[in-house]
């Protein structure tokens, strides 16, 4: 692994931890599913721009 590719900061499943506790409330597995899909296409638009 190249040292100049590991890039630090919060990761996907952080940002999914956190809006998991932000709503306070247990939520169906698919819900949470989409979540992650979407945090994971942000962060991949971040990356390629």
């Amino acid at each position: 692994m190249d040292v100049k590719y590991v890039v630090y900061g919060e990761t996907a499943l952080d940002q999914l931890l956190k809006w998991l506790r932000s709503t306070g409330q247990p939520l169906d597995v698919a819900v949470v599913i989409q979540k992650y899909l979407e945090i994971l296409r942000e962060k991949v638009v971040e990356d390629v721009a």
